[in-house]
């Protein structure tokens, strides 16, 4: 294999690790990750992300509150699969197909913001 060859396996193992998500957030564009997450998620997850939204607080049982202790032991590959595929018992539907990779590692990058103030 020549250098081309090397060079295109580098750029596509970078590309693929660019989408997994980490902790920290370092994955997505917060700006867009909080424009979503006001589109989609506000209304039961509250501004601030304490489940506290106008139907968050309706729902049996209550959204997530994401600065919760519970919530601060979940790492950000756990709350991307919830995001993902949604929460079984709850009212959390899955947004996979529904929002891109790049749309859900924005949310995600959001959410785990959330978790800090």
């Amino acid at each position: 294999m020549g250098i081309r060859g090397y060079a295109a396996i580098l750029c596509a193992g970078v590309l693929a690790l660019s989408m997994v998500p980490r902790s920290g957030g370092a994955a997505g564009d917060l700006a867009k990750g909080k424009a979503l997450y006001e589109k989609y998620c506000v209304a039961c997850h509250g501004p601030q992300g304490k489940g506290d939204g106008p139907a968050g607080r309706m729902l049996k049982p209550p959204a997530a509150d994401f600065t919760s202790a519970a919530s601060q032991q979940k790492s950000a590959v756990e709350f991307m699969k919830i995001i993902e595929n949604g929460k079984s018992g709850t009212a959390m539907g899955p947004w996979k197909g529904q929002l891109s990779q790049v749309e859900l590692n924005d949310v995600l990058d959001y959410v785990m913001s959330l978790r800090k103030s």
